[in-house]
């Protein structure tokens, strides 16, 4: 529960980031290009110079968002500049051409970046000034109901929401991606972590039971001698040689093989459609691989592979206490050496 919890507020920071970068980007964009039609198509220079307030506070807080641990601060300068500037525009262009839409920019921004307290909190003081606003402006004349100013207000707030929306989805998705492969594999070694193996086996079952699957191999791995390791070079270097001969073991088996972390040294191989030459063969070129290699001051690991075949005739756990087993006699048979189950 820990780790799932850790898991989610890692990946909350990360999305938050990534949002807020986005926005600071689109506010860098439209300030520029909004300032730029202030200034050459409607002569309005005093709104110009607030866009080109709010561009120069886009690239500043671009510049000084390089950490995480400034998410927070960022954000809310990042909320305060884009609140800040849709109540000058309202203000100065006293409501008219539809100014009074930039308003509807503001909530996704503070509610995506500050979260649902905040985000509801600030919305509501904006709309609550924007009400008041308007109701000021009901008794003075408004001198053009529709035009090009009009026009491309609604343009520019349909198109910066657009945006917003696109990249808040395009986060969350990333997001939930990276969440779930993390949710499936182990920290230590990047396999498969000991519960997704546990999923990849029923639905091997499954795939069994419905004819879909005819056979299928399952093999125990077991690092040798891998205490002693631990005891000679210490836990971190162990860890390391652990990761070592997982990344070996995942580069050799992408292709035809499902291979995760069982539990403690131990991994576990799932080799559909392998009969049990077939998986034999397979594995002793894995443990010749594995034994070539050197690792931390030229040490040489080699591995124990138990190998059980499975079939329609036989469960799951039958198939996992046989490749148990066949580990077990490798062992006893002086490691380093691949021996398969005997019904």
């Amino acid at each position: 529960m820990q780790h799932s919890a850790s898991l989610q507020s890692e990946h909350s920071v990360r999305h938050q980031s990534t949002l807020l970068r986005a926005v600071l980007r689109i506010m860098l964009v439209f300030s520029l290009l909004i300032g730029a039609l202030n200034v050459f198509v409607f002569n309005a220079y005093l709104i110009a110079s607030f866009n080109f307030i709010s561009f120069a506070a886009a690239a500043l807080l671009l510049l000084y968002f390089n950490d995480e641990a400034k998410l927070n601060r960022t954000s809310w300068l990042a909320c305060l500049a884009v609140i800040f500037n849709v109540v000058m525009f309202i203000n100065i262009a006293e409501g008219q051409n539809y100014s009074v839409l930039w308003v509807m920019i503001v909530p996704p921004i503070v509610f995506f970046l500050l979260g649902r307290r905040m985000g509801a909190l600030l919305s509501a003081l904006l709309f609550a000034y924007t009400v008041y606003f308007i109701a000021q402006q009901i008794d003075r004349p408004q001198p053009e109901t529709l035009g090009l100013g009009a026009v491309l207000n609604v343009l520019e707030v349909c198109v910066a929401l657009w945006f917003i929306y696109r990249f808040y989805e395009g986060s969350r998705e990333t997001a939930y991606r990276e969440l779930k492969l993390q949710s499936i594999t182990d920290k230590l070694t990047s396999l498969y972590n000991r519960s997704h193996l546990d999923t990849l086996l029923s639905d091997l079952q499954v795939r069994m039971q419905s004819g879909a699957l005819k056979r299928a191999c399952i093999v125990i791995i077991d690092i040798d001698h891998f205490k002693e390791i631990n005891d000679q070079f210490g836990h971190i270097q162990g860890d390391k040689i652990l990761q070592n001969a997982a990344r070996q073991l995942r580069e050799f088996t992408r292709e035809r093989a499902l291979i995760g972390r069982w539990g403690g040294e131990e991994f576990l191989l799932i080799l559909p459609n392998f009969t049990l030459t077939e998986a034999r063969d397979y594995c002793e070129q894995l443990r010749k691989g594995i034994a070539a290699t050197k690792h931390f001051q030229n040490l040489t690991l080699t591995m124990s592979f138990g190998v059980a075949d499975y079939n329609p005739n036989k469960s799951i756990e039958q198939a996992l206490i046989q490749a148990d087993r066949a580990l077990y006699c490798a062992k006893e048979n002086g490691r380093n050496r691949v021996e398969l189950a005997t019904a």
